[in-house]
């Protein structure tokens, strides 16, 4: 019996399949039995490609120090390691992450004041390590200026506002530049963004160029304001949960977002003393220069939040509209002081108010705030 062998063609011959080169799991760093038995502290130094940990005893003093690469899976499986530590992180961009996972291996994370830190601890030599064996001592030895970390809920609140102001200032400048090109060739159109004014613009001949840029900034301005719309909606629904958005509303000027935005950047009211203390950490305070017997007062701290002082500040100029006492205050102060001056009391006095309101859990009152600014919140 005779048998023919059927020659196979290129098309019909199986490629080999390429061989999948896994990723090496990376190692964790070696680190000796007494340091992960006598460890206490951990000072974390944190950037975006590398991370330098300083570990301490119960009486600061260094036992190892690492440095590892910025990954999650590396970092957990390195402090997983420990028991429970007291740890401290530099507030920095992007830490946000390292924090909640620390919390969840059981870990107390603190979050240093950077601002403090560096007038603290100023060394002459600067490197990762450094930082971090300065941060490590600092929390062993109690001196550690710490910040408020916020709760998952409050950074969801923070974000969401932050991202629809920047969405309303990109709509705005586009609506500045579109100004700026009808302007170019002398076309007057009063209120170009309404259903009126679009249709005037669409009438409207300019040089070809110039009309390109037009469109494009007019789809610039659809696009940022339906995603501000939405936005709005999504933290109406979100305010509808929060008792104390009610309470904030009563106030001049306070209204949905502002009440919010308030509510996300104060947190737990339980952590001021007082209203003053509101004041400072929002950065509404007067610096003030003091020694031997001459005293002086200059600009304000600028600390905290900057998106929350021009909230604020918003907030006073439709307050003083709403408010006849707080317009008679502001007119008071002004022609002493000046406007600019003035507007920002005004917005100190408001935020002392509803941090009372979150205190006490009460309501602004108008007609009591004749008796005084502490007796305006019942």
């Amino acid at each position: 019996m005779q048998i023919h062998c059927q020659e196979l063609t290129n098309a019909q011959l199986v490629e080999p399949q390429p061989v999948v080169q896994l990723p090496a799991m990376e190692d964790l760093p070696m680190l000796s039995n007494s340091t992960i038995s006598g460890a206490m502290y951990a000072g974390i130094d944190y950037h975006k490609k590398t991370v330098a940990i300083t570990f301490g005893d119960k009486s600061g003093n260094i036992l190892e120090q690492v440095d590892v690469n910025n990954s999650s899976g590396l970092l957990e499986g390195l402090f997983g390691q420990f028991e429970k530590l007291e740890c401290v992180v530099e507030s920095c961009r992007g830490y946000e992450w390292l924090v909640e996972m620390l919390q969840d291996q059981g870990h107390t994370v603190h979050v240093g004041d950077s601002r403090s830190i560096k007038l603290i601890a100023c060394s002459r030599c600067k490197t990762d390590k450094i930082d971090s064996k300065i941060l490590m001592e600092l929390l062993a030895k109690g001196f550690l200026p710490t910040t408020y970390i916020p709760s998952a809920r409050e950074r969801m609140y923070r974000e969401l506002l932050r991202h629809r102001s920047s969405l309303v200032r990109t709509a705005t400048r586009s609506k500045q530049r579109i100004h700026a090109v009808l302007a170019k060739e002398n076309v007057q159109i009063r209120y170009p963004f309404s259903a009126k004014g679009r249709q005037q613009l669409e009438q409207v001949e300019l040089a070809d160029h110039r009309f390109e840029i037009l469109a494009q900034e007019l789809a610039v301005v659809d696009f940022a304001e339906e995603r501000a719309h939405d936005q709005y909606l999504q933290i109406s629904h979100l305010a509808k949960e929060e008792p104390d958005v009610a309470r904030l509303r009563t106030l001049p000027g306070f209204d949905m977002l502002m009440a919010m935005a308030f509510l996300a950047e104060i947190g737990d009211e339980r952590r001021f003393k007082n209203a003053d203390q509101v004041a400072a950490y929002l950065g509404l305070v007067p610096r003030v220069y003091s020694s031997g017997g001459t005293r002086r007062c200059g600009r304000i701290t600028k600390t905290g939040s900057k998106f929350m002082r021009w909230m604020l500040v918003q907030a006073a100029w439709a307050a003083i509209k709403a408010s006849p006492n707080l317009r008679k205050q502001f007119g008071s102060i002004g022609r002493r002081r000046g406007q600019a001056v003035a507007i920002v009391a005004i917005a100190r006095k408001l935020a002392t108010i509803a941090f009372r309101v979150l205190r006490d859990k009460s309501e602004y009152k108008e007609e009591m705030l004749d008796a005084g600014l502490a007796r305006a919140a019942f």
